[in-house]
Parts: C-alpha cells; structure tokens; sequence
C-alpha cells in the first residue's frame, strides 16, 4: 500500500532533517530510558504519518524546520498510542518483534508512552508550532476515545457498522487529518494552505478509513499475502468489518449470538471456534463485503487528492494512499 523507500528518497533532506529532530528529542541521560528508544528504532515501522505531514507541506509551499518537528511530532504521539494500546491489547508482537510491554514489561511500555507523549509536546514548544497543539490534543482525545469504545465492544460483542467505523475514525483518521492539517499549516505560505485545507481534510478522512479497513482486511488474509500474523483481531475479541459484513449478509439476528459464542470459545484459545469464525467470514463473502468498502475510500481519496494542484508532492499522497 505504501512505497515506503522510493517515498523516503524523494523526501530526502526533508526526511533526514525529521529523523533527526526525532533522535534528538528523544535523547536521554538514563540508560533504561534510552535502551527502551533504541529497541523502537531498531524497528521504527512504515513511519506513515511523517511522509505525510511532508508531503502535505510540500503540495501547500516549502516545507521547513517547523514540517520536519510536525513530522516527528506525529511519529511520536503515533508511537506512544501503540506502547499504550500493547498493554491494553497484551499484544505479543509488534512490527514484526516482541512488542515493548512483552519485552520490558506493561509498566514500560505505559511509561515510554507517557515519555514520547511529553517530548512531542516539548518539541511543538522548542519550534514554535504552538498554534498546532489543539489539532493533537484533539487527536489524543479521539485515540483514547477510539481506544476505549473498542475495549468496550470486546467486552459486549455487538458492535454495529456505524460503532465501527467511528472506530476506524478516531483510532485512524484522526491522526492522518491532523497530520496532514498540520503539515499544511507548518509553511509560510498561508494562503496557499488556506485555500487547500477543505480538500486535504477530505482527503485525510477517505485515506485513513481506506487504511484501516485495508489493515483489517490483511487479518484475515493468509501470512504469504499479508507478510503478518493474521487473525489478531479475533483473538483480542476484535469484530471488524470483513465479520461485520459476513453478519450482514448472513443477517445478524440469527448469526449474531452464534459469532459471540464462537469468539467467547476463541478466547479459551479454542481453535476450532476460530476455524468456524474463519469459515463463516468466507462462506457468507465477508471480504468481499470489506473489499467494496475499502474501494469507496480509497477512490473517494484519489478523487480529493487529483484535486490539488499536480506535482510530486501530490504524486506521493497518492503513492501513500494505494491508488
């Protein structure tokens, strides 16, 4: 979905001068503190929501020091949300590595969250994008929100469509808006930004439900596609869209009860009530379902970002949004 390295080069300087701001707002006197950093860095991820503060910046003017802290900015508070969501989920793995809160423990992962919370704020503070910090602690709030409505509907189990993707909403497209907002308000050209903020906001909302749904959709998809371990969601009692769907076409008064009794059994890491969810997610064509909802956004995103002005800038939004 995402060029990750051919993006990197174009963004050269750009994305060395963020990875920098990055390092150096992280940098500690305490061994633990730092040992804890380095084991992030080691495996830092796709890094997703700084290419797109950069290219935003660049499609809205010249990007300069303020994009570059933005850019970190975003990685860091993306970063801390999953120290925080690790310990929530008691996720083994992430990013292909045992997680931080496996590693260390749940009190170290909730700390280094806290600590990449706080130096992300001081980094707002250090480049004068002060003017920026509501646009983040908006997007905190709505990942904590997106956070704890899904935790509530693990313990329910009868999350509807519309409860779904007000989760996707705050857990995912919250931070690519802000992102994206903010990597349109860091340039010195205002008016530029001005006049094309209605259309990255539209755009930031298409991309980030397009991404997650995408990311939702790889779940259950075998590991030779998806290159991750499938069926997570399940395990931490997860009901996403291609479940959502299959319920939906299957109909949910009659399906809905056995699904929960199937996920309470998985829960029991019982396998064959995993196998059966599998099953019925594949006979009642929930991926397809999924599929035709992912196409929606992703289309709706292409459409929003053909609508600025052409220039490699745009070229990689595009890149980034997999159309």
């Amino acid at each position: 979905m995402y060029e990750t390295e051919q993006i990197r080069q174009f963004l050269g300087d750009h994305w060395k001068a963020f990875r920098e701001i990055l390092k150096t707002a992280l940098d500690s006197p305490y061994v633990y503190l730092s040992s804890l950093d380095a084991y992030i860095f080691n495996k830092p991820g796709k890094q997703l929501r700084p290419a797109l503060v950069l290219c935003t910046a660049g499609v809205c003017g010249t990007p300069g020091s303020l994009s570059h802290a933005v850019a970190a900015v975003a990685e860091m508070i993306h970063t801390a949300t999953l120290l925080h969501d690790d310990v929530a989920d008691n996720a083994e793995t992430r990013r292909g590595m045992t997680s931080v809160q496996k590693q260390f423990g749940p009190a170290a992962s909730i700390l280094l969250g806290d600590y990449w919370f706080a130096r992300a704020f001081r980094v707002l503070v250090d480049y004068d994008g002060l003017h920026l910090l509501p646009l983040y602690a908006d997007a905190i709030q709505a990942l904590s929100e997106g956070e704890v409505l899904q935790l509530e509907k693990g313990r329910t189990l009868d999350i509807s469509l519309n409860e779904y993707y007000s989760v996707c909403e705050k857990k995912t497209v919250s931070l690519f808006r802000t992102s994206m907002i903010s990597g349109a308000l860091s340039v010195p050209e205002k008016e530029l930004s001005e006049k094309y903020l209605p259309v990255i906001e539209k755009a930031a909302y298409h991309m980030g439900m397009a991404f997650q749904i995408n990311d939702d959709i790889m779940d259950y998809s075998p590991v030779a596609e998806s290159g991750k371990s499938c069926y997570q969601d399940i395990a931490e009692s997860k009901i996403t869209l291609p479940l959502l769907g299959a319920l939906a076409n299957a109909g949910e008064k009659n399906f809905r009860p056995q699904v929960a009794a199937w996920i309470r059994q998985v829960e029991k890491e019982d396998r064959e009530a995993m196998s059966r969810i599998i099953a019925f997610v594949k006979t009642y064509d929930g991926m397809e379902y999924a599929r035709k909802v992912w196409l929606h956004h992703s289309i709706k995103a292409q459409e929003h970002l053909n609508a600025l002005p052409p220039s490699q800038w745009r070229d990689c939004l595009l890149k980034i949004s997999g159309t």
